[in-house]
């Protein structure tokens, strides 16, 4: 790690040390419908917010339309359930929602719901990493009902699975344990065509990326800037510590490439000091952020 980045790193966390004798902190969901689609920062600055009745854990928001309904997927931790369980919440275009309703709750951890569709179905990938599987789900009734479809991967440590279709071709980003300290220090590729009956392919530049705390996925790709994006999550001040936009300039069986194109950090508020998923669609966005509040 260069030096200047590792007393920027020791600073803050002394500076946090402190801070947390004076503070309370809590994840918490922003999100908003836009005039166009996201293309600059100042459009996350007026989003509507949801926190936790009690200031327990909103975060790893996904969003879905679905006939002309909105709903916010997300982690969901309170003082009952020893580990993270998923929840969904309907939204509304006044900033109004419904209150969260429980769809998957076991007895390891869950959080990063990602869901997608293939043809007319809704499948979730959630992080699973605790039972060493990355798990396909598929809901059977939308939104509250979910039973498993399949293991995508066994035997494997893995973050925030992520996939993405791209020419005709199924991808898995992913962070695993494999050769390295932490999961946010290296990006992993696997593919296949058919994600429903896969037979996955390691890409052969795996770890595609690898470095400090600054790979982990932040949600899925999106079209940023007529670019496209991978969010991906910046843990080097605090875990959750901002997002990188990271442009992929190639993706393919045989080749990977990105560059870091913008760095979202949580200025909107100043009581924010942390944001570590977002998504982006259509003229929709949808992330989570760390709130302090001082202690009473």
């Amino acid at each position: 790690m260069p030096l200047m980045r590792l007393l920027k790193k020791k600073f803050y966390k002394i500076s946090q040390t402190n801070k947390s004798k004076d503070y309370d902190s809590h994840w918490y969901i922003r999100f908003g419908w836009l005039n166009e689609p996201l293309t600059n920062q100042g459009q996350l600055t007026h989003l509507f917010e949801i926190h936790s009745p009690k200031k327990f854990t909103f975060a790893d928001c996904f969003y879905v339309e679905d006939h002309e309904r909105h709903f916010i997927f997300f982690e969901e931790v309170d003082e009952q359930h020893p580990v993270g369980f998923l929840s969904v919440l309907e939204i509304f275009k006044d900033g109004t929602y419904t209150e969260p309703q429980t769809i998957l709750k076991l007895d390891y951890h869950l959080s990063y719901p990602c869901i997608f569709k293939v043809k007319n179905d809704w499948y979730m990938i959630p992080e699973t990493s605790a039972n060493k599987t990355v798990e396909l789900w598929k809901c059977t009734e939308f939104p509250s009902h979910w039973e498993k479809h399949s293991n995508l991967l066994e035997d494997m440590e893995a973050v925030d699975t992520t996939p993405f279709y791209h020419e005709g071709m199924w991808y898995l980003f992913t962070s695993t344990r494999r050769n390295c300290k932490k999961f946010g220090d290296r990006l992993d590729l696997f593919y296949t065509e058919d994600i429903l009956q896969p037979v996955w392919r390691e890409h052969p530049q795996n770890p595609v990326c690898k470095g400090h705390q600054q790979f982990r996925m932040a949600g899925k790709p999106f079209i940023y800037q007529n670019k496209l994006v991978r969010p991906s999550q910046d843990s080097l001040k605090r875990y959750g510590g901002n997002i990188e936009l990271k442009e992929i300039i190639k993706l393919s069986p045989t080749e990977y490439q990105e560059q870091l194109l913008e760095v979202i950090l949580p200025h909107w508020n100043n009581q924010d000091d942390g944001c570590h998923t977002i998504n982006a669609e259509h003229d929709f966005v949808v992330l989570d952020a760390i709130r302090l509040s001082p202690k009473a």
